[in-house]
């Protein structure tokens, strides 16, 4: 039997489909590795329903404010002073990168007890733990600077972390 579904919806699926590179299909979706770490912290900390929220809210805050430094039009959501990157910087590795980096730093500082499972999420995903750079120039600058901002902006927001 021959597939005739030639539409263009399905043209265009397939042509994004294409747009991925092999390595990134390799790798697990940032966003979903980060959560499944950040609620592995939440069940083994006993944390209350409002607090689990806030932490859950600050650790996506910080991964999206870290994505929008390669995004044409997304805007922080705290003002953290990264440039929007140019458009060759819009890579998948940039941003894996940069998100990876500001989950990190989040969810280290959220649930300093859960260091050595963080740490290994980290290396699980071939990154330096150590690398604390500031440099607004790369992605795991942009990630420890976009953490780093979402962090101050919530540390006397009256939660009593």
């Amino acid at each position: 039997m021959v597939c005739r579904d030639f539409s263009p919806a399905r043209a265009l699926v397939l042509g994004a489909l294409t747009l991925f590179s092999a390595a990134a299909l390799a790798t697990p979706p940032v966003v979903p590795v980060w959560n499944a770490a950040a609620l592995e912290e939440v069940r083994r900390s006993r944390l209350s329903p409002p607090v689990v929220s806030r932490a859950l809210a600050i650790a996506h805050t910080c991964m999206y404010d870290a994505w929008t430094a390669y995004d044409a039009r997304a805007i922080p959501a705290v003002a953290n002073g990264i440039a929007r990157r140019p458009a060759s910087e819009s890579t998948f590795y940039n941003k894996d990168k940069a998100v990876n980096f500001a989950a990190y730093r989040c969810l280290v500082n959220l649930f300093p007890a859960g260091l050595s499972r963080l740490d290994a999420v980290m290396a699980s995903r071939s990154l330096d733990r150590n690398d604390t750079s500031t440099n607004l120039t790369t992605p795991q600058g942009i990630g420890n600077v976009a953490a780093a901002a979402v962090i101050a902006s919530r540390r006397n927001d009256g939660s009593n972390q």
